[in-house]
């Protein structure tokens, strides 16, 4: 157990310094060569993060359960106990900084940097705990079962910790092949424009709204016809003030296109 938690917080530590490089390298502007932005390096960086800690929990998962077969295995529990009550203090601490940091960022890198380092406080805190409940054993007589704490709770963290990466892949996945934003932004977003359809006798309107990494990508394509109140480019730019200006509540940064066309054609 202590070499799962050892491991994992030292993988821990190389992909936080992984994200840390990735996030500053997004951060830095350069329309020349990237002139869409590097919003999708964020849910693929998350997907190489999730999958690396997916590889690792199911090594040791498989590890531990061969040695629950072959009888367990004995622990020096003083180090245990010293190693443990250490590493859950200094992972929590990290975990709660990262936390604070992914609201001040809004980045989904650092969230899931986050995520990690929960994870790992928690690692540590079983570990403590698992340990204490082998002292517990070996003094009431039971040594023999003693054997299995360590092999059972590196199974109970391992399957345990699987949900998450799985999870976080699968979130990043959709991100990275532009899935529909969440239904809170849609629903915003959607009666805004039905709104607008309203007010300028507009025909029709095509929405999409995509989250990916920290950018919020609004696309909106409206159907003009002879009647619609849509005359000049000066009104094209007061509907586009009027969406830009009831979507900053978004926490995230906007990519915003509103274009108006005669023909569905050019919407669709």
């Amino acid at each position: 157990m202590i070499s799962f938690d050892g491991l994992y917080s030292l993988i821990s530590l190389g992909l936080a310094l992984f994200a840390i490089s990735a996030t500053n390298f997004i951060n830095k502007k350069d329309f020349k060569n990237y002139p869409f932005g590097k919003s999708t390096l964020e849910p693929v960086i998350v997907i190489i993060k999730s999958l690396v800690l997916l590889i690792m929990c199911s090594i040791t998962l498989f590890s531990a359960i061969s040695q629950v077969i072959n009888g367990g295995n004995n622990v020096e529990e003083g180090f245990a106990l010293g190693y443990a009550i250490i590493s859950s203090i200094g992972c929590t601490w990290v975990y709660l900084y990262m936390k604070k940091s992914s609201k001040n960022l809004n980045s989904e890198i650092v969230k899931a940097e986050s995520n990690q380092w929960l994870m790992d406080a928690m690692l540590s805190v079983g570990v403590l705990i698992g340990f204490i409940i082998s002292i517990l054993l070996k003094y009431i007589g039971l040594s023999s079962l003693s054997k299995y704490v360590d092999p059972g709770m590196v199974i109970l963290s391992s399957s345990i910790f699987l949900k998450m990466p799985i999870t976080s892949a699968v979130d990043a996945f959709k991100e990275l092949i532009n899935s529909t934003a969440d239904d809170e932004i849609n629903g915003d977003i959607r009666e805004l424009v039905k709104e607008i359809e309203m007010e300028y006798k507009l025909e029709d309107s095509v929405a999409r709204v995509a989250k990916v990494g920290r950018e919020l990508r609004i696309e909106i394509d409206f159907i003009v016809s002879n009647n619609s109140k849509i005359k000049s480019v000066e009104d094209m730019d007061k509907v586009r003030e009027i969406i830009d200006n009831n979507t900053n509540h978004f926490d995230l940064k906007k990519w915003l296109n509103i274009s108006f066309t005669k023909n569905k054609k050019w919407a669709i």
